[in-house]
């Protein structure tokens, strides 16, 4: 699995800022355009693509994408076994709706990666503070994913300033890459607040803006039922769903969150029965001891899967 290089991610920032206005260059005769100009062009176009996915699909799983555990079976559950984690290619949208596409598996050898982790006090202490449960004595990982740049096509260039360097060069693209993460993370932990997208502020059940509502529109809901009422609720709880000032598009805790924390997307959440239980729980790596849930993420599904559904 790929090493975060959010440094080199010159979009990261950039998605996060839904409050920005998108601009496109205005192309006229006689006008001098330079790399700027070039650059904001293919911002727009790429920008604008992000944000429909955003707002339009959300987060979450189109194909594929299936995280499976890979290793012989020891015959018990004792043994320590080299265990690998394998992420299938699939196609995804993440947190900031930029797509993901993984064109071949990606694999991270769970037992090296565990390993290095328990040998380290302080790695091992965080991830026992961030995800075991003592009732169970699991170990509970979490797998997700993100778009990421990444620089390709290193070409001379010409240097800027005497004794620059030798030979500098500079990346001539940028390709559309997929970062995969593994981090500590207890399912109880995760706020059940309904979150339709990933970045902003959660959408209010009815109860707490029905009040907010006008008489008429009260009386819309009123005279409804059954799944035509749930429609305008939601319609209702949509209508409230962000601020009503020039902050209304700021990502939720934008100055406080990294934008990368938004980005990810939940693909698979893995249950690690450890040894002895605590307070001082041990570590076996072990296929026996180890759950893969890939249901607990979120999927989206296009008009051919949804009329599927219906036609079934």
């Amino acid at each position: 699995m790929n090493k975060p290089d959010d440094n080199c991610d010159a979009s990261l920032a950039s998605d996060g800022r839904f409050e920005e206005a998108l601009k496109r260059v205005s192309h006229q005769p006689g006008m001098l355009l330079g790399l700027e100009a070039t650059r904001a062009e293919q911002d727009y176009h790429r920008r604008r693509a992000t944000r429909h996915g955003y707002w339009l699909h959300g987060a979450g799983t189109v194909a594929g994408l299936r995280v499976s555990m890979r290793a012989e079976d020891p015959g018990n559950d004792t043994d320590n076994v080299r265990v690998r984690l394998v992420v299938s290619p699939g196609i995804g949208v993440d947190g900031l709706g930029r797509e993901v596409s993984a064109a071949e598996p990606y694999c991270v050898d769970l037992g090296a990666w565990l390993t290095a982790q328990f040998e380290d006090e302080a790695a091992w202490g965080v991830l026992i503070r961030d995800g075991y449960a003592e009732p169970d004595n699991l170990l509970w990982l979490k797998v997700t994913m993100r778009y990421q740049d990444c620089a390709s096509g290193l070409q001379p260039v010409l240097a800027t300033e005497i004794n620059a360097g030798t030979d500098p060069v500079q990346p001539s693209r940028v390709a559309d890459c997929v970062l995969f993460e593994l981090a500590a993370e207890r399912p109880q932990d995760v706020a059940d607040d309904e979150h339709l997208f990933a970045a902003h502020a959660r959408i209010r059940p009815f109860g707490e803006i029905e009040d907010r509502l006008g008489e008429r529109e009260r009386s819309h809901i009123e005279a409804s039922s059954g799944a035509a009422r749930g429609q305008l609720e939601l319609g209702a709880r949509l209508l409230h769903s962000l601020g009503d000032d020039n902050q209304a598009l700021l990502a939720r805790q934008a100055f406080l969150t990294d934008p990368a924390l938004l980005a990810r997307t939940l693909l698979a959440r893995i249950a690690i029965r450890l040894t002895p239980p605590a307070p001082e729980p041990g570590l076996v790596v072990n296929p026996r001891r180890i759950e893969v849930d890939n249901l607990v993420r979120p999927f989206l599904f296009n008009a051919a899967a949804l009329a599927r559904l219906i036609r079934s």
